[in-house]
């Protein structure tokens, strides 16, 4: 449960922080091609089994913190990009995989 209140309370700290920050759609998508498309596929339909199809929006009904943090700490396969991307390099994939379909 302490574990549960901490997250929340970071993603809550989080939301307030992160919307002024404009995101680079080119930089996101460069950023996509290199660290994601090789699971999830250049257009969001993925390659590797079990993995979200972001041209069908799975997982994308979260906000961008909530992604992002699990963008940070990996879940199943996908990897931790903790350290790897910065939080803006983070938004720009997010932002960019929104416009996938």
């Amino acid at each position: 449960m302490t574990m549960f209140i901490r997250t929340a309370a970071t993603v809550l700290l989080l939301a307030g922080a992160y919307p002024a920050l404009a995101a680079d759609l080119a930089r996101g998508q460069r950023l996509y091609n290199l660290h994601c498309a090789s699971c999830h596929g250049i257009t969001g339909i993925p390659i590797m089994p079990e993995t979200p199809n972001l041209s069908m929006r799975e997982g994308m009904s979260q906000p961008d913190v909530v992604i992002m943090q699990s963008l940070k700490m990996g879940k199943k396969n996908k990897p931790p990009f903790f350290g790897r991307l910065n939080d803006q390099e983070l938004l720009d994939v997010i932002q960019y995989t929104r416009t996938l379909r």
